[in-house]
């Protein structure tokens, strides 16, 4: 798990001093910089997920990305030809299907525990990818250290139950009846140390301690569910779920597949509680308080979920669309005042970019030897076209001011990495996220 710097620190220390020099000899115009930073790993390692089509395969990769200046522009940073070049990865042996089943969600604790959330998003979209769950069950979440990634444990476990109350155990319910109800996704809260989850078995969101797996409380944000088996009707539909504070705020912003594609948050008190009223039956909580805000009543594209929401550390806004796997795309939003509205432009691919695999985040590019904070964005997807005309199913790495919406500008400008050097993945990449650095924050 050793990058560049532990192996060479001398290499390091130099560096070091030469970004010392520069920074003391330049000025605002010329500098690209505020404050010299260097990462230490496991920050800016990534985390990806994808499906299963075997009994065998990785669900799940950790790749060595912090030293990101030496990826190879418009081609696949994880060929095998590139020797030494070639991107590290950890693939765990623990993250296999027939031990977790396909997972999907990723949530990052701290410096190294690593929470995976059980899915079944895979044969909605994809029929040929079969549903498969581990010892966690539908509605699942595992735990793992990056120091020890071959010990995964269960965190939260199903409940056979199309409705419970699972307050103060480690349960989520989930009937098993149907297609496409496990868990949505999963959001990491690090003011209030906890997890959050949403279910579509019954369209509500759990909040979880992130060091019991208990869950502390549960949010139902829109009609009380009905009890019936199976996945929430449209309407009740939580996807993609993301955490964000701000001048002592924290907010939890999730997605809603309705009639149209819509953004909504809840915010916490000063406890991590959810801001809205418990209806008799304990830590359950509804919004007949109004508690809960439209964010984004229309978000574009064909799709009709949005499964990951990610925050930069000034907070902007990815989100990703999830579904047909040349139709689904990626968007951001900036809040100037008190209003979402569109911010920069990402390309996923070929197809128009429109390759969306459903996961998104930020991360911070290298640049001589230092650090820029939230300066790419890394996004899943299919059909990515290097330079060379191959084709990637992977994650595509852009400038966090947009790409081109055409493929031979971003084929030579963006970063790529195939996730197995495989095509037999298409519809079957899951979710991207990286590890916070310490260094300022940037964008």
């Amino acid at each position: 798990m050793k990058n560049l710097y532990s192996k060479y620190p001398v290499i390091k220390s130099i560096i070091l001093v030469l970004i010392l020099i520069v920074f003391v000899s330049c000025n605002d115009e010329t500098c690209d910089y505020d404050v010299p930073c260097i990462e230490n790993a496991p920050e800016g390692f990534m985390v990806t997920t994808k499906a299963s089509m075997t009994s065998s395969n990785i669900v799940g990769t950790i790749f060595e990305t912090t030293n990101n200046s030496f990826a190879p522009l418009g081609a696949n940073w994880n060929d095998t030809g590139l020797g030494a070049g070639q991107v590290q990865n950890i693939q765990p042996n623990f993250w296999d299907v027939t031990r977790i089943g396909q997972v999907f969600g990723i949530a990052i604790k701290g410096s190294d525990k690593i929470f995976l959330s059980a899915t079944d998003v895979y044969n909605l979209d994809s029929p040929w990818f079969p549903s498969t769950f581990g010892t966690a069950g539908r509605s699942g979440i595992y735990i793992t250290d990056i120091n020890t990634p071959n010990t995964t444990n269960n965190f939260v476990g199903t409940l056979v139950s199309s409705n419970a109350n699972t307050v103060g155990t480690a349960f989520i319910p989930n009937s098993g009846t149907g297609s496409g109800n496990s868990i949505g996704n999963i959001a990491y809260d690090k003011v209030n140390d906890q997890l959050f989850a949403t279910n579509l078995e019954d369209g509500r969101i759990y909040r979880i301690d992130a060091t019991t797996g208990n869950v502390k409380s549960i949010f139902d944000p829109f009609v009380l569910d009905s009890g019936l088996a199976g996945i929430a009707p449209v309407g009740e539909q939580l996807w993609g779920i993301g955490v964000f504070t701000s001048n002592g705020k924290t907010t939890v912003y999730f997605a809603r597949s309705n009639t149209n594609k819509e953004i909504w948050s809840i915010d916490l008190n000063a406890s991590g509680e959810f801001v809205a009223n418990e209806i008799g039956i304990t830590k359950l909580f509804d919004d007949s308080s109004s508690s809960s805000k439209l964010e984004i009543a229309i978000i574009p594209g064909t799709q009709t979920k949005i499964t990951d929401v990610a925050f930069s550390c000034k907070g902007r806004m990815l989100i990703a669309e999830r579904g047909a796997a040349h139709g689904s795309q990626m968007f951001e939003y900036v809040r100037p005042s008190t209003t979402w509205v569109a911010g920069n432009s990402f390309y996923v691919g070929g197809f128009s970019g429109q390759n969306s695999a459903g996961g998104v985040d930020y991360g911070s590019r290298e640049k001589s030897g230092a650090f820029i904070s939230n300066d790419i964005v890394w996004a899943s997807g299919n059909y990515m076209q290097t330079s060379t005309s191959s084709l990637v199913y992977g994650v595509q790495g852009m400038s966090s001011s947009g790409n081109s919406a055409t493929v031979s500008n971003n084929s030579n400008t963006d970063i790529y990495i195939d996730l197995d050097n495989s095509t037999n993945e298409k519809g079957g990449l899951g979710d991207v996220e990286i590890f916070d650095s310490n260094c300022p924050c940037n964008n």
